[in-house]
């Protein structure tokens, strides 16, 4: 009898979860390895949406023109530590060179192919996974603090419109009978019709892993020390001991560099830092709820008022920016004036690349090591479709969706 191809896949985010349980169902031989708990970093802390309306990149045409006043303002979305960005200036530098006309429609395109497809990966995952308690259909709202915000949008709104997205613009009265909590200092809005959202992303995170277990794959807590591409096999050194697998997935986020270094592989990665505060708070509001000014949403969580989102430039090394959480804190405030005590803050990792594309394919040095990493702001809508391309590579199958712009050879 033949023995199933043996495959280690590393990093238990969502990403790492679902492409564990593709690869388990389609009859690999799997073994999940992770230093910390499953779903328990990055893909933990998030605003938790399903942005399936995603498709428009923090690289932008208007960002020179943007950036100062971004960078000025206390309650702005973006916050830069300049010493950081001195130091990784040859990043930022990429970064730019994406920020044209043509690259950011380029971007968009990909990202929308993939997202186009990742409400019915999930699916395929819900279907065998019971996970109904945690999702509610209640579509996300984006408020406008003012007209001129609200006009801005209009070259997002049609790139997401280019790429399937249903945006329905709502007065402040129409905002206000949906959610009739918040206060009324916002313009307008606009709903991404038929978005949708959870209550708890860890609940799902341990829902999936643990069918991925109870259908006979393996999970081990320890940190990879080494990794060594054979021939015909790649060897993990974890726990002092050294453990070969036919292919290794490597799913690690802000980290990979961290192990790619060690085969001779690096990328131009970093991190956008995001925050969230969580607030005492139950039934204030049914829906997730963005705010323009600010870069965040509030969204209502099993555990109270999560507010979440923000992009800080300042690597992985620096500590929480109070800053940050006092921000939110105080914009969060604004919004909805009931809020009541902060239970806690929170800090999280979201894996960057300098044209805001994710990685997904066989790596350059080897062609049993796959990667799926890299999907800053989406890795939690991104995480079902990302374990399905990866299962298809692993099997020798062509994907669905063309993946050339994902290659893990473009920043050559």
């Amino acid at each position: 009898m033949q023995t199933r191809p043996h495959i280690a896949v590393v990093g238990a985010g969502i990403v790492g979860i679902c492409s564990a349980y593709f690869l388990n169902k389609s009859g690999f031989q799997v073994t999940l390895i992770d230093k910390n708990d499953p779903g328990s970093m990055t893909s933990y802390g998030h605003a938790c949406t399903f942005a399936d309306y995603a498709c428009v990149p923090v690289n932008s045409p208007d960002l020179f023109r943007e950036i100062p006043s971004m960078l000025l303002s206390k309650n702005g979305p973006l916050a830069v530590d300049f010493l950081y960005a001195i130091k990784n200036f040859a990043w930022a530098f990429k970064f730019l060179q994406n920020c044209t006309t043509k690259k950011v429609n380029y971007i968009s395109d990909s990202l929308g192919s993939l997202l186009n497809h990742s409400s019915v990966s999930y699916d395929e995952i819900f279907s065998d996974v019971s996970v109904s308690q945690y999702i509610k259909n209640e579509e996300a709202l984006y408020l406008y603090s003012n007209q001129k915000e609200f006009l801005n949008a209009k070259k997002t709104n049609e790139i997401r419109k280019r790429n399937g997205v249903k945006i329905k613009t709502l007065s402040k009265n129409d905002i206000l009978d949906l959610e009739p909590n918040l206060a009324p200092i916002f313009y307008n809005g606009q709903l991404f019709v038929g978005s949708r959202h959870t209550t708890n992303p860890l609940a799902i995170s341990k829902k999936i892993f643990q069918t991925f277990i109870d259908n006979g794959g393996m999970f081990i807590k320890k940190n990879i020390e080494n990794i060594t591409p054979q021939e015909s096999s790649i060897t993990l050194s974890y726990n002092n001991n050294d453990h070969n697998f036919d292919k290794v997935v490597i799913c690690t986020g802000s980290w990979t560099n961290n192990l790619t270094k060690k085969f001779g592989e690096r990328f131009p990665l970093d991190t956008e830092r995001g925050y969230h505060v969580m607030f005492d708070n139950h039934d204030l509001i049914n829906r997730p709820v963005g705010w323009s000014q600010s870069g965040f949403y509030l969204v209502q969580h099993e555990e109270g008022l999560r507010a979440a989102g923000t992009v800080e430039i300042a690597g992985l090394h620096k500590p929480e920016n109070k800053k940050r959480t006092k921000m939110i804190e105080d914009q969060a405030r604004k919004l909805l004036p009931q809020l009541k005590e902060v239970k806690s803050t929170w800090l999280g990792f979201r894996p960057t690349l300098p044209d805001s594309l994710p990685v997904i394919g066989k790596s350059q040095k080897n062609k049993n090591i796959i990667y799926g990493f890299g999907h800053q702001h989406i890795g939690w809508t991104l995480g079902a479709v990302t374990g399905k391309i990866i299962n298809s590579i692993c099997s020798n199958r062509i994907p669905n969706i063309n993946v050339d712009p994902f290659s893990p050879s473009r920043f050559d």
